[in-house]
């Protein structure tokens, strides 16, 4: 009667029924009694029993509660066995009890089991922080689909996390008696088993409609915050879902160029059937297609642009074994291409204007030519050294250091030059680019200097310390850190962790003055402050430890 005829009601619940009868009445027993008749178990065999379970002290709340668990589980054993039509005419039958606790379990299973739930019991739920909390992964990701900002704010923690440890990495100092990690010492395959990424595969599971919220989001942070690590996560999602075989892969127009572009990560460099690829897979990119835009970023990965800028170094340095100019090498304006690309990558997403730019010729007739001759200019200068000659000192042209100001790829290259010397310890030839790079870096109104770079520079010259003598070091101290760290936070955070480390091998004077020149000023940021004081706070302690 009143009972079922309220039980009707999609949003009925047994409190509300229940407070309502109270307050109809007016003898409470009565009340009572007629709360127990029109919800009593019908089963005829059931009421004989009743007193005889009271007699044994069994509440009918224990009696109930263990008839609706026997019942509640052999109807989940029936739900198993139900196909879609079952299933989607059992949760219209019982959906109305959803805000019932102990039935909220069956509707819940049968959502998760329905591939397609109808939307209006998904916005009911999505309207309910409650029942939202409740749902298992496979409900959420179809509320997702259809709440772009519940999704956003369920992979938030996830990305804030992400970036948070590439920066941790990036930044951390420590005690020197463990060596630092480098940025690329962990190959592809392993980072893409990290839990972040892996948890974020795992949401989206089979949705192509998530996969490509999660790209719109990584490209709008991307385009916000200006870290490129947005577009690591970005290929390492995509090679992810690859390596499990996911559909979703197939959707992604950019799937062949990252696969192949992976490859040449894992290698360490492009080589020239990757390079052909990779230069056809571009020529297939209709002008003004959104589909530039996506590439661009996967360019822009510091790890791809590590291989792209090595593999472009290695032909400068078989050039320069065979006396031929950078113009006569047409992998060389293959990859010179690819590298360009890649530094558009935030112009493009942020203007909407998909076009590649032409080829800047400067960097190959004036560049490059002029970076064969310090390659030169380096090996006299070793000559002569254990010859025990002088040798003048390479006075660079302007074109050069104009370039290197105004060109993020020539900035680059420059870059990766300066890794490889320190890679072969030259430090004498290292002791003439990085001085370059410093000069061109100062002069330069966008151009900056990588962070990866910096991290890198840092982590080879604090893993080998005894192999620096204390002149070469004051030396990259004064001529390039100390006029970097004057126009780049970053420069100074990684110059910091460098002193963390070999701060002993200065003298207590030098030191003052490296520490009184990196002082940073009132428009860098709190986090540079900190930085600063804790590294003074460490030499302080060093050099004068407790009893």
């Amino acid at each position: 009667a009143h009972y079922r005829k309220m039980s009707e009601n999609p949003l009925f619940r047994v409190d509300t029924y229940v407070e309502e009868v109270y307050g109809e009445a007016g003898d409470p027993l009565e009340s009572i009694s007629t709360v127990q008749q029109e919800s009593r178990v019908r089963i005829a065999s059931m009421q004989p029993a009743l007193p005889i379970l009271d007699l044994h002290g069994i509440s009918r709340a224990d009696v109930h509660g263990g008839m609706f668990q026997l019942m509640q589980d052999r109807l989940l054993e029936k739900v198993d066995k139900l196909d879609t039509r079952g299933l989607t005419k059992l949760l219209d039958r019982c959906f109305r009890y959803i805000r019932t606790g102990d039935l909220r379990s069956v509707c819940l299973q049968l959502m998760q089991k329905l591939p397609k739930i109808d939307e209006k019991y998904l916005l009911h739920i999505s309207e309910n922080q409650e029942l939202y909390g409740a749902c298992p992964l496979e409900v959420k990701r179809q509320i997702w689909q259809i709440n772009q900002g519940f999704f956003g704010e369920a992979v938030s923690p996830l990305l804030d996390q992400y970036i948070a440890e590439k920066e941790s990495l990036m930044f951390s100092t420590h005690d020197g008696q463990k060596k630092q990690v480098s940025f690329f010492s962990l190959p592809p395959k392993t980072r893409r088993q990290s839990p972040i990424v892996q948890e974020l595969v795992h949401m989206i599971g089979t949705s192509g409609t998530l996969y490509t919220t999660l790209l719109q989001f990584l490209q709008t942070l991307f385009l916000r915050t200006r870290i490129s690590h947005y577009c690591t996560l970005r290929a390492d999602l995509l090679m992810a879902l690859h390596e499990k075989e996911s559909e979703i892969c197939d959707s992604d127009r950019c799937h062949n160029f990252a696969w192949c572009l992976d490859a040449c990560i894992r290698a360490g460099h492009v080589d020239e059937k990757k390079s052909r690829e990779l230069y056809t897979f571009l020529d297939s990119v209709e002008a003004g297609s959104e589909m530039l835009g996506d590439v661009a970023m996967l360019l822009r990965d510091p790890y791809a642009l590590n291989a792209i800028c090595r593999s472009i170094l290695l032909s400068l340095l078989q050039l320069y074994e065979q006396n031929k100019l950078p113009r006569d090498c047409s992998d060389l304006e293959s990859l010179l291409r690819l590298l360009q690309l890649g530094m558009k990558a935030l112009s493009l997403v942020e203007t909407k204007e998909y076009q590649e730019d032409k080829l800047d010729m400067e960097l190959v007739v004036r560049f490059f030519p002029e970076l064969l001759s310090i390659m030169a200019e380096n090996s006299l200068r070793t000559v002569c050294h254990r010859l025990k000659e002088d040798h003048p000192p390479y006075s660079p042209s302007k074109h050069f250091l104009s370039l290197l100001a105004s060109n993020q790829c020539a900035m680059h290259v420059a870059c990766t030059y300066a890794l490889h010397l320190l890679e072969r310890r030259e430090l004498r030839s290292l002791t003439l680019i990085l001085p370059l790079i410093a000069a061109g870096f100062s002069q330069s109104e966008g151009v900056e200097l990588p962070d990866v770079f910096l991290h890198i520079l840092v982590v080879q010259l604090t893993g080998q310390p005894e192999a620096i003598r204390d002149a070469s070091l004051q030396a990259i101290l004064r001529d390039f850190w100390l006029p970097c760290c004057r126009s780049s936070e970053p420069a100074l955070l990684h110059c910091c962790r460098l002193l963390w480390v070999l701060h002993p091998r200065l003298g207590r004077k030098a030191l003052e003055e490296v520490l009184e020149e990196l002082m940073p000023g009132d428009q860098l940021s709190s986090v540079a402050h900190e930085q600063y004081q804790t590294l003074v706070e460490h030499i302080r302690t060093s050099q004068n430890p407790g009893p």
